[in-house]
């Protein structure tokens, strides 16, 4: 697999990944949202088949970094992953049926959007039965790994840390992307500063990957991401604090504010980016150590 392959496939899945996610997990929290506030009338099942796509587009770069770094590991590897998809699928298409059964009634209701429950029903299942194919017809008579692979606890946290990585700059980076859609442009002016401040998590993630991929001389653009968030951060509390309408302005970005009912949710997502910054900087610093 070439490093040409991996980041446009990468990219790719990013860019999809991202509008799904972003798009799966506002709804999620809307019903979350009306639930809480009383509404027992709740669409929950009804997001949750688009959350569970949206979580093997976030699977999907971590099986193809890790083929990448251990090509020789590829059918435990493939095995591993592939059920994790049918297992997805699996829950999608149960949640998908009560959906329509619970909530809607009907598989043809038009909520989120016409044609939603059909479409969910149809991918997830297109994925239980490719994933299955590719198990037992592939993957399975593959010859035995050369590399063996032992697995640590250290080895479970570092998967679930980058997995929650992932989804962070999914949906941050979904959010960036649909701002077309949901933005105010009349108040534009003090908003972009946030929406500038959605791109920091990508860029986070984008420096991962290139270490991964083996490029060197990253403390710089770690530095200079640490500074971005620092300061993109400090000029929308500045704003938001001192203006009342830009909480409501970026609602849409920011779907925990409205179930915290207060600023939390990007105070949350500062500390992360910081907490990430500071373990990349040391971890730099490290690699310089080493390699003198």
């Amino acid at each position: 697999m070439s490093k040409k392959f991996v980041v446009i496939s990468l990219a790719i899945i990013a860019v999809f990944g991202s509008l799904l996610t972003f798009y799966a997990s506002n709804m999620f929290f809307s019903d979350v949202s009306n639930f809480g506030a009383g509404f027992m009338n709740t669409t929950l099942f009804v997001s949750l088949p688009g959350m569970l796509l949206g979580a093997m587009l976030i699977a999907a770069p971590l099986y193809i970094i890790r083929l990448y770094k251990r090509p020789n590991t590829k059918k435990i590897l493939s095995r591993n992953y592939l059920f994790i998809a049918i297992a997805l699928a699996a829950f999608g298409i149960l949640f998908t049926v009560l959906g329509a059964v619970l909530n809607m009634h009907s598989f043809v209701k038009p909520y989120p959007f016409p044609g939603y429950l059909i479409i969910m029903l149809v991918l997830h299942a297109l994925v239980l039965v490719g994933s299955a194919v590719l198990l037992f017809k592939v993957v399975l008579k593959l010859p035995d790994d050369t590399e063996t692979f032992k697995v640590k606890p250290f080895y479970g946290l570092h998967t679930f840390g980058l997995f929650l990585l992932i989804a962070l700059a999914f949906n941050r980076f979904g959010a960036f992307l649909l701002m077309p859609v949901y933005v105010q442009w009349s108040s534009l002016y003090m908003t972009f500063v946030y929406f500038l401040f959605l791109l920091i998590p990508m860029a986070l993630l984008v420096i991962k990957v290139l270490g991964i991929l083996g490029y060197n001389k990253l403390f710089i653009p770690v530095i200079v991401v640490a500074a971005l968030n620092v300061v993109l951060f400090a000029v929308t509390a500045i704003i938001g604090i001192n203006d009342s309408a830009f909480v409501s302005a970026v609602s849409a970005a920011a779907p925990l504010e409205r179930l915290g009912s207060m600023p939390m949710e990007i105070l949350i997502h500062f500390v992360t980016y910081l907490s990430v910054s500071i373990y990349y900087v040391i971890k730099e610093i490290k690699n310089k150590k080493s390699a003198n």
